[in-house]
């Protein structure tokens, strides 16, 4: 398993690349070290979260909780840093009433104080991980393919997650790498994304700095949404019978058949975008439109279930991991201007679309990837960065727009130039 995580930075980007060994057969003793070790570490997590909502001086609760659990220093350390990002999260998100808290056989988190590799060749297994637990050091062999351990024998890691799943207990080793990002001058190539729900999950137009196509591709969207519905009708035959264990995997195969599906998508978006040199995906900014939905019952249940974050969130790390850099712009109005006159669009329930003044047809959804790098375009004159939030409307002239003169002040006057928030 590979898994990234992205942190920003000026010209660069930390990755974390996750690889994921599992522990083969421990015995009865090392199983009841393991199991014991994780249910000690959600109970001081739980601990650490209540006294934190109380206001509780850290160093007071890190005292306590040394006599309270039979715990190594560094994991108590650790579970301190997971209680105080769970409850920074529900501090910050004011949605979410549900106050943290663990239940079950708890991932833990070891740093390089708690856990190590040792490499033995003349042994029947040959990679051993050495873990604190509550009964002292666990010597466990772990197991994966070659190109992990390469990595791991190669690169110092960050810190590891122990986890049980399906019957067996997994390491997750977390490493961390630096990916230089193009600066914003450097930008030759622009691919814009336009992620829908109906027609096509995602649409791509790759286009230079004058504006010009390169090339264009289409993700169609109907097996999916076949795929969902039926899901859905099989679950809800399987809730008038009240097999409650059947509709959760239902919904586990349901939703592991999306991630594969929106991986698929995004790993060709950027094997498009890495064939030209320079270059940036240009994505709309999509935060917060789940709530602007009100389609109806039967059009809110797919609405809601669009998954555009997670695809976006596919496209971001596999992008950076690639040195490529993503932008984000205001999605407004990208389908309803006409590329060429810059005159209304008339489109039709389907992704057919006509301009009202020069009646030239166009595929909605390719129009609106064309318009998201021409909106950025004009962020880029104007030298407004990324559109973090909703920006407002504007109807600026774009100076130094790579956008043709002659269409700059009606697609301003249309809704095409948008004014960002600086972030």
């Amino acid at each position: 398993m590979l898994n990234i995580s992205i942190f920003f930075y000026a010209r660069s980007v930390k990755i974390k690349n996750t690889i994921q060994f599992k522990i083969i057969h421990p015995n009865k003793n090392k199983k009841h070290s393991l199991n014991t070790t994780m249910r000690q570490y959600r109970k001081c997590i739980n601990f650490y979260l209540h006294e934190i909502a109380k206001g509780t001086p850290l160093s007071e609760i890190y005292q306590r909780a040394k006599h309270q659990y039979s715990l190594q220093t560094g994991l108590i350390q650790t579970a301190r840093d997971i209680a105080k990002e769970q409850y920074d999260s529900y501090k910050n998100n004011l949605n979410n009433k549900v106050f943290p808290h663990f239940k079950g056989l708890t991932t833990v988190r070891f740093d390089k104080r708690s856990i190590s590799f040792k490499h033995t060749p003349e042994k029947h297994f040959e990679w051993w991980a050495n873990m604190s637990t509550t009964h002292g050091k666990v010597h466990v062999p772990i197991t994966s393919c070659e190109k992990y351990f390469k990595l791991l024998r190669a690169h110092s890691f960050k810190c590891v997650q122990l986890k049980y799943r399906k019957n067996g207990y997994y390491l997750n080793v977390i490493f961390e790498e630096e990916k230089p990002i193009p600066s914003q001058k450097d930008f030759k190539h622009f691919v814009g994304v336009d992620r829908g729900s109906h027609n096509n999950s995602a649409t791509l137009v790759v286009q230079d700095r004058q504006g010009n196509i390169l090339e264009s591709n289409f993700f169609n969207v109907q097996q999916m949404l076949e795929k969902r519905r039926r899901f859905f009708v099989l679950r809800k035959q399987l809730g008038k019978k009240k097999l409650l264990k059947e509709i959760k995997k239902s919904k586990d195969r349901e939703r592991n058949y999306v991630h594969d599906v929106n991986h698929k998508i995004s790993t060709e978006i950027v094997s498009i975008a890495r064939k030209y040199k320079d270059c940036v995906i240009v994505l709309e900014n999509l935060k917060g439109i789940s709530k602007q939905m009100n389609f109806g019952k039967k059009g809110n249940r797919k609405g809601h279930s669009w998954p555009f974050l997670l695809l976006e969130d596919m496209i971001v790390y596999k992008a950076h991991r690639n040195s490529i850099a993503v932008r984000r712009v205001h999605p407004r109005d990208t389908s309803s201007v006409c590329k060429d006159c810059g005159g209304d669009i008339r489109r039709s329930p389907s992704i057919h679309s006509v301009c009202k003044t020069c009646k030239k047809e166009y595929n909605g959804d390719w129009l609106g990837a064309v318009n998201i790098v021409r909106r950025f375009f004009f962020y880029m004159s104007k030298d407004l960065g990324i559109s973090g939030s909703c920006p407002k409307q504007g109807k600026d002239d774009s100076k130094g727009s790579t956008i043709a003169p002659t269409l700059v002040e009606a697609l301003a006057h249309r809704g095409l130039m948008v004014r960002p928030m600086r972030i």
